[in-house]
């Protein structure tokens, strides 16, 4: 059921029972009067409006049918459906004939979770349809066939805690679409409360959609608008946040349909917007989207010609050239005739989280997840609910896990809420996701201050690129989550400064592990050291492994850069084994990397090379952690 047919099945309900209630006002005056006001409010779709008048009626006449099932009916619109249920099933108590009556005692009971007693109320409303609405009857047989999903999920609920993240975050009004850096330390997201810029209410009796923003200490801190350079008086929704909380995807409500666009943080600052471009943005409908942790793919959704349903989900890839190639629409196992919205792509590079209207919804949009090959797009497995209590009978939408799959933000509509939506975490007890969070601050190692630098991480075994990542300019933090399973070779460089070069080998690892490491930067100046960490030897052997050839080339580079510096090549051991033997092989490594460098061009009096073995440790000796710690390959500037 699309966007469109749910707006038109949902209005034809309520045009009918306002024409059908005209001859069912109240006898007294003042009564009538506030009943047919909120008629008409009703009629147009102000549920506020009308359950204001209807209230002040039924304060008037306390026994009227068709007050108690308008109020039932306006508070099931507006999402309190255990309130709507008690004035529902008054109003049937008393007699109410208005036809429409069983579709609501329907969608309260569903929405309430009882399942079983929703389902003859909306059979018996189906079995009352006339021939010239046959059109709806399949609408209500997916609502039905919704129960019985329901009914089997709730029979297996999850062993999970479900927590509102408070008034700080949340407000009386729609709070939606959360997105988290990998560390958990910054949450954005959508609202749509009533200090938005402008503070104008939208057609739907909403305010315009802002974003803002809370950080977390202890606890989060109270919610403010991300700026004016985002925040504008029309539409402004977050959509997507990267791993390290350096991009933000955001939704802007544009002449051409609805679009994405990506803001950069610099600093303190977020960027204006930029339009992601014609390969994403058509004259329809792009409305949310997620980036993968290395920032090389995004996923996002439009209703645009071409797909398979209302919205559906597309994935395209950043080229060399800055710009996204032309989308790919994803296979059936995620879309479907029915609506998809709201990708999330989780830290590990393969799990893609998505809500549908279809398969086995227990009604409105459910959460369902899929393992997806990010080089091609190809989905691997069928998608499975993730079951109940994350999902609910009504919309649950806006996913977005954890680096370590142990806790989940997302918005829903409950009862004992703060307003229509709410912001919710959830958590369970077993870390799932072989995923490694980098994180730290880079650092001046003389002056302790934050420096801009960029970090560049390869995969040591492919010799490919995995991703290039900038720290905050202003606090010099940094947040990189990478899939397990792959060796990395990472260097963090700045101008002006020795680059650091670490190994990051978690190619056996297959859970979550986080990683706290301020990186401090060395001045260039005579006696500055750089230790290579992704220089590898064969065992007890001077040869090369092809491993090496990323860190090789980037001292190359280094020493092009700088043509002034000229660098001893030093080779360092343990204490294991035979001393002599250890002197010589360090000797022999120290060489080899230098006379790799000068056949690629490196004149040979910019560099010696020398071998230490033992003689200069590192960290002691007591360890095999420590022991490979000193078994190393250095730089040092000499001239």
């Amino acid at each position: 059921m699309n966007f469109i047919k749910q707006y038109i099945l949902i209005f034809t309900f309520i045009l009918i029972s306002a024409m059908v209630c005209q001859g069912q006002a109240p006898s007294d005056k003042k009564a009538k009067k506030h009943y047919e006001y909120g008629v008409s409010f009703f009629t147009d779709g102000d549920f506020k409006g009308a359950m204001e008048n209807f209230i002040i009626a039924e304060n008037i006449d306390k026994e009227h049918a068709g007050i108690k099932y308008y109020l039932g009916a306006c508070y099931c619109e507006l999402k309190s459906y255990s309130k709507a249920l008690s004035y529902l099933e008054d109003a049937k108590s008393k007699g109410c004939t208005i036809r429409e009556l069983n579709f609501y005692l329907g969608r309260a009971n569903h929405l309430t979770h009882n399942f079983k007693e929703a389902i003859p109320y909306y059979t018996a409303f189906q079995q009352q349809l006339k021939g010239s609405e046959r059109n709806r009857v399949q609408e209500l047989d997916n609502l039905i066939k919704n129960c019985h999903n329901g009914i089997k999920l709730i029979a297996s609920p999850l062993e999970i805690k479900v927590k509102n993240l408070g008034p700080t975050v949340n407000s009386k009004f729609p709070d939606y679409n959360p997105v988290i850096s990998a560390d958990e330390s910054m949450l954005y997201f959508t609202s749509r409360r009533d200090n938005s810029t402008g503070q104008m209410l939208h057609e739907d009796f909403h305010y315009y959609e802002d974003i803002y923003y809370s950080i977390k200490d202890t606890n989060w801190s109270s919610a403010e608008g991300v700026g004016s350079k985002i925040n504008t008086e029309s539409h402004d929704a977050c959509i997507g946040l990267s791993a390290d909380g350096q991009q933000m995807l955001i939704y802007k409500a544009t002449s051409n349909g609805g679009d994405l666009f990506i803001s950069n943080l610099d600093g303190k600052n977020w960027s204006s917007p930029k339009n992601l471009g014609p390969n994403i943005n058509t004259p329809f409908w792009e409305s949310s989207g997620s980036l993968s942790s290395d920032h090389k793919v995004l996923f996002f959704t439009s209703n645009k010609s071409g797909g398979v349903g209302g919205t559906d989900i597309y994935m395209t890839k950043m080229q060399g050239n800055g710009e996204y190639s032309t989308p790919i629409l994803l296979g059936p196992q995620v879309n479907t005739p029915d609506d998809e919205l709201s990708p999330f792509i989780h830290a590990d590079g393969k799990t893609l989280y998505f809500s549908s209207r279809s398969y086995n919804s227990m009604g409105g949009f459910d959460i369902f997840s899929v393992e997806i090959d990010l080089e091609t797009g190809e989905i691997l497995s069928n998608p499975e609910n993730i079951g109940y209590p994350i999902n609910t009978a009504d919309d649950d939408v806006y996913f977005t896990w954890s680096a370590d799959n142990s806790r989940a933000y997302f918005s829903s509509v409950r009862e004992g809420g703060n307003g229509e939506k709410d912001i919710y975490m959830l958590e369970r007890s077993i870390a799932l996701a072989p995923v490694v969070v980098w994180k730290g601050r880079v650092i001046d190692e003389m002056t302790l201050q934050p420096i801009e630098a960029k970090i560049e991480i390869s995969d040591n075994s492919t010799q490919k690129s995995v991703g290039k990542f900038l720290p905050n300019k202003s606090s010099g933090k940094y947040i990189i989550a990478l899939p397990t399973g792959r060796n990395y070779n990472i260097a963090v460089e700045s101008e002006n400064y020795s680059f650091f070069s670490k190994n990051l080998d978690v190619s056996s690892l297959n859970k979550y592990e986080e990683i706290d490491e301020d990186i401090y930067l060395r001045p260039l100046k005579k006696g500055t050291v750089i230790v290579l960490r992704n220089i590898f030897f064969n065992v007890n052997d001077a040869s090369l492994r092809p491993e090496s050839e990323i860190e090789l080339t980037r001292v190359f580079n280094f020493l092009l850069k700088y043509p002034n510096i000229k660098l001893e090549v030093s080779g360092h051991s343990d204490s294991d084994g035979n001393r002599g033997y250890n002197m010589e092989l360090s000797k022999k490594r120290a060489a080899a990397v230098a006379e790799y460098l000068i056949k690629k061009g490196i004149r040979a009096d910019r560099l010696i090379s020398n071998g230490y073995g033992p003689n200069k440790p590192i960290a002691p000796n007591d360890s095999p952690k420590n022991k490979q710690i000193n078994r190393r390959t250095e730089l040092m500037i000499v001239e």
